[in-house]
């Protein structure tokens, strides 16, 4: 499905968003070509087909392309096909968004690279949007050392791959303690042995390890271990099956292939890998590949700070932590920012929850003035204002306009995942029952009259609407989720604090008997927090 990134939108965030980085001299990338197609314009040869529509697409985008020749400043571009520059800047945002720009480059500047790898660094370098130019890409590699070691036949097919393209040496004595050197090893049945005082020592030097392994059936690629930032070895590769046999000769230009593609992508970063924090397990016959993460074991004595008896795998939430971690700062890669900026993205800004089938009952409106001065002195009970000033300020929503919405407190792409629902037990407050809050409008939806046992006159119930971020943020979304929900209870107790409400944190509560009564399905809208108020 594709997506859609409009110029307007990329032209007013790219004179304050330092990831926006709009050529200044733009050029239009190698191997890449715009085309009419009916109404519209094609985008062809870049990372992803790009179509560009509407009135300005058909008339101006391939005039203004072809100004683009890596001298011309924006300036000259709007003088040369008669455009308003602020017109042009949008444009130029969005060809540069879409892979069909990039920074232009002065003569003598072009490194001496075969005119296939340069049209490839220039062509793919937007999948990142780490790289300016594709000379970048190229002084990368020019700075980039590998040592590549371990089962012989696959060694020299690899060497083979990567003459040329960065320096590979045969000694790791002559390889550079350096971010831009490292070691490429293979793991098979034969080489198995070598491995462990390889590692061992790149360990203790500090140097970058890829560890490739390979049998007759499937490739793991990874993991990526550097003392750094990463997990050990061992940790790396916990869990994983003994090789049953070596891998056909057949399939030696197969791996060594791959692997000169992921070396390529980690030095140039003009292309995406999921090295170094994922691995990837590829199947030899079909290429189908699976991610798996390293994570570190509890009590590992390289790696782990925690002591006590080595586990043998790492738990589930560590690998989950680790499969949605950020990689340092050097193998981030920009062109993910761009995301935020995408329509079906900010629509989510706007899509609000309504229970049009719970009857509707109002709350006061937030007097957020009673959270000015000094916070109350003596103890308060419970009312419906309190409630709806806790509500809306941990939940609610500042100002809504056409193309803004604000939040009294913080969420993740200002999505809004957090969903709160109150639970009354005492008349004075609410009518018994539990309520879902409608933070468009600043009411309550109700769900059930039916009671709950418990103490205090309410409780807070919030949780994460996964279904909603996962749109935009994928399995990264229930992190940020949980999140939300926190931030939001830390509102929430902000508040209860200031009006001096009594309260206390829920820490252990039955998932099941609070999904039942308030209608939630726990793999979709799991319950992330919970708070007993008055």
């Amino acid at each position: 499905m594709g997506v859609e990134l409009r110029a307007d939108t990329l032209g007013r965030v790219a004179h304050r968003d330092k990831q926006i980085a709009v050529p200044v001299r733009p050029a239009l990338r190698k191997g890449v070509r715009l085309r009419q197609s009916g109404d519209a314009v094609m985008l062809d040869g870049a990372d992803k087909r790009q179509v560009f529509t509407g009135k300005f697409a058909r008339g101006h985008l391939g005039r203004l392309a072809a100004a683009c020749d890596g001298n011309a400043t924006h300036a000259d571009i709007a003088a040369a096909v008669g455009l308003d520059e602020a017109v042009v800047h949008k444009a130029l945002a969005l060809l540069w968004a879409s892979g069909a720009l990039e920074e232009g480059t002065q003569v003598g500047e072009h490194p001496a690279l075969p005119p296939e790898l340069a049209c490839l660094l220039s062509r793919l370098g937007n999948s990142t949007g780490v790289n300016l130019s594709w000379t970048d890409a190229a002084a990368r590699l020019g700075r980039a050392t590998v040592h590549v070691a371990g089962h012989r036949p696959l060694v020299e097919a690899t060497t083979n791959c990567l003459t040329g393209v960065c320096d590979v040496v045969d000694d790791l004595d002559r390889l550079p303690v350096a971010d831009d050197a490292f070691v490429v090893f293979f793991e098979t049945r034969q080489s198995q042995p070598e491995l462990v005082e390889l590692q061992r020592r790149c360990w203790l030097e500090k140097r970058p390890l890829l560890r490739v392994r390979a049998d007759s059936t499937s490739m793991v690629m990874g993991p990526y271990v550097d003392p750094a930032f990463t997990p050990c070895l061992e940790c790396g590769v916990s869990g994983e099956d003994d090789l049953s046999d070596d891998p056909p000769q057949h399939a030696y230009d197969l791996v060594a292939g791959l692997v000169a593609h992921h070396v390529l992508a980690l030095v140039s970063r003009s292309i995406r890998t999921y090295l170094p924090l994922d691995a990837g397990i590829i199947d030899l016959t079909t290429l189908a590949t699976r991610h798996r993460p390293s994570a570190t074991r509890p009590g590992c004595p390289t790696c782990s700070f925690s002591e006590g008896t080595t586990a043998s795998v790492p738990p589930s939430s560590a690998t989950y932590e680790a499969a949605v971690a950020l990689p340092p700062r050097r193998f981030l890669d920009p062109k993910g920012h761009l995301a935020h900026f995408q329509s079906s993205n900010i629509k989510l800004q706007f899509e609000f929850r309504s229970w049009p089938s719970c009857p509707r009952v109002a709350l006061p409106e937030a007097d957020v003035s009673r959270l000015a001065g000094a916070p109350a002195e003596d103890r308060a009970d419970l009312g419906r204002p309190d409630v709806a000033l806790l509500l809306a300020m941990a939940f609610g929503i500042r100002e809504r306009t056409d193309g803004w919405v604000q939040r009294w407190t913080a969420a993740g792409g200002n999505i809004g995942s957090a969903t709160a629902y109150v639970v009354s037990r005492d008349e004075a407050v609410l009518p018994v029952g539990g309520y879902a809050y409608r933070d468009l409008d600043h009411s309550l939806a109700q769900l059930t009259t039916d009671e709950l046992p418990g103490d205090r006159p309410l409780l807070l119930v919030v949780t994460s609407n996964l279904k909603k971020i996962a749109a935009k943020y994928g399995t990264f979304g229930l992190r940020l989720s949980l999140c939300d929900a926190g931030v939001g209870l830390s509102t929430a107790r902000r508040v209860t604090d200031h009006l001096n409400l009594d309260y206390s944190l829920v820490t252990d509560w039955d998932d099941h008997l609070l999904s039942e009564y308030l209608g939630l399905s726990p793999a979709e809208e799991p319950i992330a927090a919970v708070m007993e108020v008055g």
